[in-house]
């Protein structure tokens, strides 16, 4: 496997965390909030790694949004205050690809969780004894997302095979980077839960050639200490 390290970046905040919006395929803009954070993270982002070899994206406007300024901010060279321009550099060409995209939350798409809540609470209440196999009214399985990862993952690998200890960076969505930790962890599914994915956050995993499996660096970093 010549992939060693995944830089898995969330998407900023959006028009719709402030009220709580149910947006997995709804193609929602950032806000204000959220591209101020992403600019923030770019810091963050090129001080853990010097020379991405790939760069992917899932094509939802507001991964595409926040990827459009992780890579203004560093080809500027203006990602940390006082940067001098000279340190800018060009980036691979940005890939993207549709299994990179959030859970499908069906029905439920644009009503606010207190809504599910009040509308759908019972329904709600048997998804969320085992999300992992079921899916929301008209969505899909987390399942069936981590398939989608599982298959990307595979095919990334198969395309960086002749780089040597290729570094990819993928900005995509909370759910996607769940499933991709725990697929390159093998951690069960129902882990996925059991940590924060804030926005405008980094997760870096990197390949142990050594211990022949994939370790977490970092998870849900959003500013350097």
């Amino acid at each position: 496997m010549a992939l060693k390290s995944l830089f898995l970046i969330r998407h900023g905040h959006t028009e719709w965390h402030a009220t709580g919006g149910v947006a997995g395929s709804s193609d929602i803009a950032l806000s204000a909030e959220g591209r101020e954070a992403v600019r923030q993270l770019s810091a963050t982002l090129t001080s853990a790694v010097s020379a991405p070899q790939a760069w992917y994206c899932s094509p939802m406007l507001r991964t595409r949004q926040s990827s459009a300024l992780l890579r203004e901010c560093w080809q500027s060279g203006r990602a940390e205050p006082g940067a001098d321009a000279s340190t800018a550099m060009t980036l691979p060409e940005q890939t993207p690809d549709a299994r990179l995209v959030e859970l499908d939350f069906g029905d439920w798409e644009g009503m606010t969780w207190a809504e599910v809540h009040e509308q759908h609470g019972d329904i709600m209440k048997a998804w969320a004894e085992d999300w992992v196999n079921r899916a929301p009214p008209g969505g899909e399985r987390f399942s069936e997302q981590a398939d989608r990862c599982r298959h990307w993952l595979a095919d990334a690998s198969e395309a960086l095979a002749d780089i040597e200890s290729a570094a990819a960076v993928v900005v995509c969505h909370g759910g996607t980077i769940r499933a991709l930790m725990c697929e390159c962890l093998g951690w069960s599914l129902d882990r996925a839960m059991n940590f924060r994915i804030d926005p405008a956050s980094l997760t870096h995993l990197q390949y142990s050639v050594s211990d022949d499996r994939w370790l977490a660096r970092g998870i849900n970093a959003r500013r350097l200490p």
